[in-house]
């Protein structure tokens, strides 16, 4: 029989019982679009997450110094307390008339010796020149930048407020950072009482926005506006914003934003983290061990007392990816119970047009149809309805997706952006049919095996 007839004839098995075929398609519908909203979804938030966390620098190591803590736990005084409280014992024995005395001195030992454990820092550790000569020996490293993060009242026409600045090395930074640009430029080598402002401050702080060449005062100092930071994109893109600092500028002057008046008591050379960004195609996890062995050697430190934490954000949008993923494949598979209990409704609609359609096998058989021919129509009847309500089902699901993202970018200010997901329509499209296929399997069989003299003589 002809690929053509076989259609044709599915086709109208299919139309000859719409409304138990509508029943069958609505179930795939639902599982479809269940499976296709939650893995479009899953994938859109992976990629705003790990965009969101490479706009803090997602390719850079960050040094931060780690102050240590001592035990405070002196045997030698809780012995003589000990030895004070046996003393004070015998004494109220043998005088009555001390007796109030000594037990006080005993509640004291008591009150003394019951105290909590504490534990206190034993120094203020800190990133110094020093560690940016021993990081400049690692050859896998290719920018060392140095951050300088101070609080400092902003003053503006009047108004004020408190931000956050960060001092940065203007040599590096434009070649570290994952921040774009919406007017003006990055700050450059050589640069002094410039700042780089983020979107969120220059537009959203004052009644008035603050623009390029404006002078702004800093802890009362003058500094000129040579930059405003684009607005992080997409729906999560306000964070870096929101997180980071509203404020850049060369390190040397973030130092001035200390309060001291008397210039050679501002600490400079010390810095809040250092950032490093290695050679494209260096290995990573190995310059990172080297990273801390150079500068435990060179802070004369161990593994025990170490001083400072390297943290590597790669490790950190990595774990979040897969912890996206998981909760998507885990979601998906609490959605695909849905496509089960379709293929049942698929498998269940077949055996009943078997049923229908013996005779009609019958009298296909009688005039020459074979085996194969017979299994393809019930084949074909079922992934036709497995995949009408797949492509239904994508619909549907892209739809929702569109439908909540839409409601979260009005709740959260932000373009709105459309998402779909190719593999996640490839996968729902494949399984529908797939599902079709296996549910119409053992009718189709059932069918194909009847005896065209049992078929004919069926009521």
């Amino acid at each position: 029989m002809k690929p053509g007839k076989i259609l044709k004839i599915a086709f109208s098995m299919v139309k000859a019982n719409k409304l138990r075929s509508w029943l069958t398609i609505i179930g795939i519908i639902i599982g479809i679009a269940s499976v296709m909203a939650i893995v479009t979804t899953g994938e859109y938030f992976e990629k705003e997450v790990t965009e969101t966390l490479e706009g803090f620098g997602g390719d850079t190591i960050t040094i931060v110094a780690s102050t240590p803590f001592e035990l405070i736990n002196d045997e030698n005084v809780i012995v003589e307390d000990s030895e004070n409280s046996e003393e004070n014992s015998e004494i109220s024995l043998e005088n009555s008339e001390t007796n109030t005395e000594a037990k006080e001195d005993k509640d004291e030992v008591k009150t003394e010796t019951s105290e909590p454990v504490e534990f206190e820092p034993v120094t203020e550790t800190q990133l110094t020149r020093m560690d940016v000569f021993t990081l400049r020996s690692i050859p896998d490293i290719e920018y060392i930048n140095v951050n300088v993060e101070k609080d400092a009242e902003l003053k503006l026409g009047g108004k004020s407020t408190t931000v956050w600045v960060t001092g940065v090395d203007p040599a590096v930074w434009s070649k570290m950072t994952k921040k774009d640009l919406e007017q003006g430029r990055m700050l450059q080598a050589g640069d002094r009482n410039v700042v780089v402002l983020s979107n969120e401050l220059a537009k959203g702080t004052f009644d008035n926005e603050i623009r390029l060449n404006q002078i702004i005062l800093l802890n009362d100092r003058s500094y000129r506006v040579v930059g405003v930071l684009a607005k992080g994109g997409g729906l999560l893109g306000g964070l870096t914003g929101l997180f980071g600092s509203s404020i850049y500028m060369p390190y040397q002057n973030a130092y001035d934003l200390s309060g001291n008046e008397d210039p050679s008591e501002t600490e400079t050379d010390v810095y809040s983290t250092i950032e490093v960004k290695l050679y494209k195609g260096a290995d990573y996890n190995s310059t990172l061990q080297e990273i801390e062995n150079k500068l435990r050697i060179s802070r004369r430190v161990n593994e025990d007392t170490q001083d400072f934490y390297v943290n590597s954000n790669k490790e950190v949008i990595e774990s979040t990816r897969k912890m996206i993923n998981g909760l998507t494949i885990f979601l998906a598979f609490i959605a695909g119970i849905s496509l089960l209990v379709g293929s049942t409704g698929i498998a269940n609609t077949m055996f009943t047009s078997v049923l229908e359609k013996t005779k009609e096998i019958g009298i296909m058989k009688a005039i020459g149809a074979k085996n194969k021919d017979i299994m393809l129509i019930f084949l074909c009847n079922s992934a036709m309805i497995s995949l009408v309500g797949g492509i239904i089902g994508i619909l549907l699901g892209t739809v929702a997706v569109q439908a909540v993202l839409f409601f979260i970018s009005i709740k959260m200010n932000t373009p709105f952006e459309f998402a779909l997901s190719l593999k996640a329509t490839f996968i729902s499209t494949f399984v529908s049919i797939v599902v079709g296929l296996i549910a119409g399997l053992v009718p189709a069989k059932n069918a194909s095996e009847l005896k065209p003299v049992d078929a004919l003589r069926y009521e």
